[in-house]
């Protein structure tokens, strides 16, 4: 029998074994899924048990993250309000996870899981992508394209 790799699923929403919207990475079936809500339970799981083979990132974790809708259609607009937005928030989004899980890693010299970012939001799923040192402009790429490449990890 093959071993299923640890998927951590980071989402205050999406459920991850309904997979409604197809937002699982690739090979769904070869994944052991611990879903957590939000950063505080996120840094418990990976205390706990070490990084994942797999991380699955959510941008907006709790109410106060979300964009009003009107800004949904202007990148630029939206990322203006978010950046102003984000001085008040009391919980982390899925940007702070990642980089506690970067530091983490750094700091005790382990490597970095598999990276996928599935958020909808254009402009958190671009500030993920930054906290590992790449690809700027993911966020918008999956507002243009909704295909199987948005869902293969960028990271290792």
């Amino acid at each position: 029998m093959k071993n299923k790799k640890s998927l951590l699923w980071l989402d205050d929403l999406r459920n991850p074994f309904l997979d409604e919207e197809k937002r699982l990475p690739k090979g769904n079936g070869e994944w052991d899924i611990s879903w957590v809500l939000n950063c505080e339970q996120f840094i418990k799981w990976v205390e706990l048990h070490g990084p994942p083979d797999a991380v699955s990132f959510d941008h907006d974790l709790a109410e106060e993250h979300y964009t009003p809708e009107y800004f949904w259609g202007d990148y630029e607009e939206s990322k203006k309000f978010q950046e102003w937005k984000s001085k008040s928030y009391k919980e982390q989004t899925g940007e702070g996870c990642a980089k506690w899980l970067k530091e983490t890693c750094e700091l005790w010299n382990l490597d970095l899981p598999h990276i996928f970012i599935h958020s909808a939001n254009p402009v958190g799923a671009d500030k993920i992508g930054e906290v590992f040192g790449g690809i700027q402009g993911i966020g918008e790429l999956r507002k243009k394209q909704k295909n199987d490449l948005l869902w293969q990890p960028f990271i290792k």
